[in-house]
């Protein structure tokens, strides 16, 4: 069962969660991943949501932790008011961007404020649990 689990994701596909749980943006991981293509972004989205049974970001990172293909420590050694000072240093980027319209900073913007609010909930209840 455990074998099937971890077989789920490919490689390539577990890293991409992982490095977009840690709130990389695009450019990021497509330098950690060597994509030379923007496209690589929305197919790799796609394989990881048909997998998981899923249609966003919060809820890939759910079923990932509840099937235990990221490490629920990670959550355990969170420095919140390094991640709040990470976060706004990004929002402020993203807003004075000007390659990017206005939807898609709104976008961006979104997701990375998820994927702060996913790991405060679970740093939280996972400390308790402790």
């Amino acid at each position: 069962m455990m074998y099937a689990l971890s077989k789920l994701l490919n490689d390539k596909e577990l890293i991409y969660l992982s490095l977009m749980y840690q709130g990389l943006d695009k450019e990021a991981i497509s330098k950690e991943l060597q994509f030379n293509d923007n496209r690589k972004h929305s197919y790799m989205e796609k394989r990881i949501f048909d997998k998981l049974s899923v249609h966003n970001w919060h809820n890939a990172f759910r079923s990932a932790f509840n099937l235990q293909l990221l490490d629920r420590q990670d959550f355990l050694l969170i420095d919140i008011q390094k991640e709040a000072s990470t976060i706004s240093t990004k929002i402020t980027k993203i807003l004075n961007a000007t390659e990017i319209d206005d939807k898609e900073k709104e976008l961006v913007i979104y997701l990375a404020l998820l994927s702060f609010q996913i790991k405060i909930e679970y740093s939280y209840l996972f400390k308790e649990k402790q």
